[in-house]
């Protein structure tokens, strides 16, 4: 878990099933040590609600602002036209909607860029007696490009000297590392960190693994796999492991995936199936139900499949195995 910054609420993301780490896990674990949890949807902030009574907002498009407003779900406001919609939904249904208004300040996915549209926000919302409860941006490039990341900045806090001070609204920041960075905000948000990836202060919190469901001996120019994906150069011992690309392992990790098994390396051979991948353990000592290591890090994975360690993570959240909390 990071270190909060002093002073700082935090908001933990837990949208695509906490990473890949498990929603219903992740948000019971933390719900007593944290102030916010950030989602991408309704149908998320609706399933985190089932475990948390902290403040929820929901980053992405909502489906039904009415049901978020009954349940005391925050959302993301997106543009003044937006603000004008729901606004009318509130007051015919006798809501009251708590808005986190985006700022684009160079991310150029969602938001408003104007000054202009943000006072039309603010004139509008206090014309039918409501405010923000919060206004936030999200920073594109924080690890590397830092004269793009202060341009962000001093966008932002040119945004923020508009807000009405009796209105108490909610500054807060998010984009990888940004917990780490020099942002005056009033929370961070905070993703990949959590889950122990993106900084040298904290470590990976998932382990992924299996057991050998069966061995079988090949003979040298046997084929292993779909499509004869791996063909033996010599008399083989093979391993069956019960975890495949319906689960979230990649596919394109087939015949380069390194596991562990009784305290040593092995290698996959043969394309991963859907719901299993074999293992060459010729030179091992192993028996059928013996435990396998198939992740304890994602960066290691990330780089064989030209990726992040973000999409080897939420690739399991098709996991369908037991989530088991240590």
């Amino acid at each position: 878990m990071v270190k909060q910054t002093s002073g700082h609420d935090i908001c933990v993301m837990v949208k695509a099933n906490a990473y890949g780490h498990g929603l219903k896990e992740i948000v019971s674990i933390l719900t007593e040590k944290i102030d916010y949890f950030g989602v991408s949807n309704q149908t998320e902030a609706l399933l985190a609600r089932q475990y948390t009574d902290k403040d929820i907002i929901v980053f992405g498009k909502c489906e039904d602002y009415i049901t978020c407003m009954q349940e005391n779900i925050s959302f993301a406001l997106f543009s003044y036209s937006d603000a004008v919609r729901i606004v009318k939904l509130a007051k015919e249904n006798s809501l009251t909607p708590k808005f986190h208004l985006c700022l684009n300040t160079g991310m150029n996915r969602y938001g408003i860029r104007k000054i202009a549209e943000l006072k039309k926000i603010i004139k509008l919302l206090k014309y039918n007696g409501m405010s923000l409860a919060g206004i936030y941006t999200h920073f594109s490039s924080l690890t590397t490009d830092k004269d793009y990341t202060l341009r962000q900045k001093n966008k932002f806090y040119k945004f923020i000297k508009y807000l009405p001070n009796s209105w108490h609204t909610l500054k807060h920041v998010g984009g990888g590392n940004s917990i780490f960075e020099d942002i005056t905000c009033d929370m961070n948000r905070v993703g990949l960190e959590v889950y122990g990836y993106g900084n040298s202060q904290v470590l990976p919190v998932m382990r992924v693994e299996s057991e050998i469901v069966d061995i079988v001996k090949v003979e040298k120019n046997e084929h292993i796999g779909y499509l004869c994906g791996f063909t033996a150069t010599s008399d083989m011992t093979i391993a069956t492991i019960p975890l495949g690309y319906g689960d979230g392992l990649p596919r394109k990790l087939s015949n380069k995936l390194q596991i562990e098994i009784n305290g040593k390396q092995v290698k996959n051979v043969g394309n991963i199936c859907m719901d299993a991948f074999m293992a060459d353990v010729s030179k091992l000592d192993c028996k059928i139900g013996d435990r396998v290591t198939i992740l304890s890090n994602a960066s290691t994975l990330a780089p064989l499949i030209e990726s992040t360690e973000y999409e080897v993570l939420t690739n399991f959240s098709k996991f369908r195995g037991e989530r088991i909390i240590i």
